[in-house]
């Protein structure tokens, strides 16, 4: 099958540990592998040429108290660069799909998980230089079926995110809201769906 030339996309999956982001992203690469010349995952952010060498910690909610906040403004600084810096070369190219399991914002969501204690306000004001992805798929599921899954926060902390999920959903225009205790196959058509409906209408959002 000849891969028609279409514009580089990319998609993050946002949603607290257990809500499926995982399960969801294999499926979704399997699903497209045939309508992209290339499909790259990311955890978080870009590193140089793709590749992520990162040790994913397991208890991130365990980790030292915060850093310094001279520390924090230099390191969501330093992402603004390289997150401006990825999608101005990848917008030029064809043919990939770009996913990204979690996003820069994911700090306003979890500040424990990334050692952050910037103000909100701060925060928002730089995370809106960030470029954007073409869709933000955010995922919810019951909290007794997250509980099952990853027993890492408790259930108060998981209700609290999940609701700044939501918020954070309902405030971007480019965003699938899924519940991850439906159907698989069924979530899957429905990003393909969306990502259709972007290429079709040449919609881009960065």
């Amino acid at each position: 099958m000849k891969i028609k030339k279409t514009p580089t996309r990319i998609i993050t999956f946002m949603g607290v540990d257990g809500s499926g982001k995982s399960t969801l992203i294999e499926k979704l690469s399997i699903k497209l592998f045939k309508k992209y010349k290339e499909i790259k995952y990311l955890h978080l952010r870009p590193y140089l040429f793709l590749t992520d060498k990162r040790i994913i910690i397991k208890n991130p909610h365990k980790q030292k108290l915060p850093n310094s906040k001279l520390v924090n403004l230099f390191k969501i600084l330093t992402w603004l660069i390289m997150y401006k810096l990825f999608f101005l070369i990848k917008i030029k190219k064809k043919n990939q799909l770009i996913i990204f399991d979690r996003y820069a914002h994911d700090i306003l969501i979890d500040k424990t998980r990334y050692r952050f204690n910037l103000s909100d306000k701060l925060t928002a004001n730089i995370l809106n230089l960030f470029p954007e992805p073409d869709l933000w798929i955010i995922l919810k599921a019951p909290i007794k079926i997250i509980e099952k899954r990853k027993k890492e926060l408790s259930t108060s902390e998981l209700e609290k995110q999940m609701k700044k999920y939501i918020i954070f959903s309902k405030k971007k225009k480019n965003t699938m809201l899924l519940n991850t205790k439906n159907n698989i196959e069924k979530n899957v058509m429905l990003i393909v769906n969306k990502i259709s409906f972007i290429q079709n209408n040449n919609k881009f959002f960065f």
